[in-house]
């Protein structure tokens, strides 16, 4: 079976190279971006198969990702984990006006649990 690839949008140097090297070593091919921009600009020639959206970036956040995501029928189906720091009720909130998207704190989140949570709704073993 082919890869999986998984879009990995995080700011974080570190983070995004455990998060990366995580998913890797865990079979997944994985499209890693430190700004919303270079996201985006991968999402117009490629369809990953699941996406990972940090909310605060350095130049578009991930809820703007999100919505665009969202609104693209090629897209809008892809599901899509928010990891972000932002635990607030107000970001959860405009996270699910978006879709039915999982919003998980990074401060609160192991890494084997996201491949988990990952590899359950791709419904990989």
């Amino acid at each position: 079976m082919e890869a999986k690839t998984i879009l990995l949008v995080e700011d974080d140097n570190d983070l995004l190279f455990l998060m990366n090297k995580k998913l890797t070593d865990e079979g997944f091919k994985v499209a890693a971006f430190e700004t919303g921009g270079g996201a985006l600009d991968y999402l117009k020639t490629n369809k990953p198969d699941f996406a990972i959206l940090d909310i605060m970036l350095p130049d578009i956040d991930g809820l703007t990702i999100l919505n665009e995501m969202a609104k693209n029928p090629t897209t809008c189906e892809i599901p899509v984990i928010i990891l972000s720091n932002l635990a607030d009720q107000g970001s959860f909130e405009q996270a699910a006006a978006i879709g039915d998207y999982e919003y998980l704190v990074k401060a609160q989140t192991d890494l084997n649990v996201l491949v988990k949570k990952i590899k359950t709704k791709l419904k990989l073993g």
